[in-house]
C-alpha cells in the first residue's frame, strides 16, 4: 500500500538524513586535523624562532666580551710600552692609541649592555611562553584526541544505520524507491520528501493547489511539489 511506502519513506529519509551527518563529520575530521597539527606546528615554530634569537644574542654577547677583553689587554701591553718610550712624541702616539683603545671599551660596553637587556628580556618572556606552548599543545592535542574518538563512534553509528536502510528499502516499492532516489540524489540537503505545512511545501515553502492537497489525502498516488518536485504528504 502506498501510505506504508509513505510511512517507509519519511523513516529512510530520517536515517538518510543520520547517514549524511555521520559522513559530514567524517569527511570533516581530516581537515579540522590538519588544522589542529598545523596550529601545534606554529607554536613549535614560534618557540623555535624565540630560542634561537636567545642563541644569536648569547653568541653575539659572548663575542662582544672576547673582543672586550682584548681591547683591554692592548691597554695593558700599551701601558707597559710607556714606561720604555724615549721621546714626547713616542709618549703622546701610545697615549693617544690607549685612548683610541679605551674609547672602543666604551663603545664595547654599551653593546654589550644593550645586548644584556635583550637577553633579560627574552630569558623573563621564555618561561612563560614555554609554559603557555605546552599547554596550547596538551589542549589541541586533547581535543584532536576527541575527534579522532568521535569520529570512531560516528562510524560504528554509521555501520548501525547500513543495514538498517536495506532492511527498509527492502520493504519499499521498487518505483517508489526509485523515484525518491532519483529526487533524494538531485537535492542539495538530499530531502526528498516533505510533511504539508498549512496550504505550502515544507520543503521549498510554496504554495501548493487544493487539487494536488486532496489526492495528498486520498493517499492513491505520489504527489510531487509543483515547483520543488520533492514527494508531498
Amino acid at each position: 500500500m502506498l501510505k506504508d511506502d509513505i510511512e517507509k519513506l519519511i523513516r529512510l529519509q530520517e536515517i538518510d538524513s543520520e547517514i549524511r551527518y555521520y559522513k559530514t563529520i567524517i569527511e570533516e575530521l581530516p581537515a579540522k586535523k590538519t588544522q589542529m597539527e598545523q596550529s601545534i606546528e606554529d607554536v613549535s615554530k614560534n618557540l623555535s624562532y624565540i630560542k634561537n634569537e636567545q642563541k644569536k644574542i648569547q653568541l653575539e654577547k659572548k663575542e662582544r666580551e672576547l673582543e672586550l677583553h682584548s681591547i683591554e689587554e692592548d691597554i695593558k701591553k700599551l701601558q707597559k710600552q710607556l714606561d720604555g718610550v724615549k721621546t714626547n712624541k713616542e709618549y703622546t702616539a701610545v697615549l693617544s692609541e690607549i685612548d683610541n683603545r679605551k674609547k672602543k671599551i666604551g663603545d664595547m660596553e654599551d653593546i654589550i649592555l644593550m645586548l644584556m637587556e635583550k637577553e633579560d628580556k627574552i630569558n623573563e618572556g621564555l618561561a612563560d611562553i614555554e609554559n603557555k606552548s605546552a599547554e596550547m599543545k596538551r589542549e589541541v592535542e586533547a581535543k584532536l584526541s576527541k575527534e579522532v574518538e568521535k569520529m570512531e563512534e560516528v562510524k560504528k553509528l554509521l555501520e548501525e544505520k547500513t543495514p538498517e536502510r536495506k532492511k527498509i528499502v527492502a520493504g519499499i516499492s521498487h518505483t517508489v524507491y526509485e523515484i525518491y532516489e532519483k529526487i533524494r540524489i538531485g537535492k542539495k540537503d538530499s530531502i526528498a520528501i516533505c510533511k504539508m505545512e498549512g496550504q505550502s511545501c515544507s520543503g521549498c515553502s510554496m504554495f501548493v493547489p487544493v487539487h494536488l492537497t486532496e489526492k495528498i489525502k486520498a493517499g492513491k498516488e505520489l504527489v510531487h511539489c509543483e515547483n520543488c518536485s520533492r514527494i508531498l504528504y
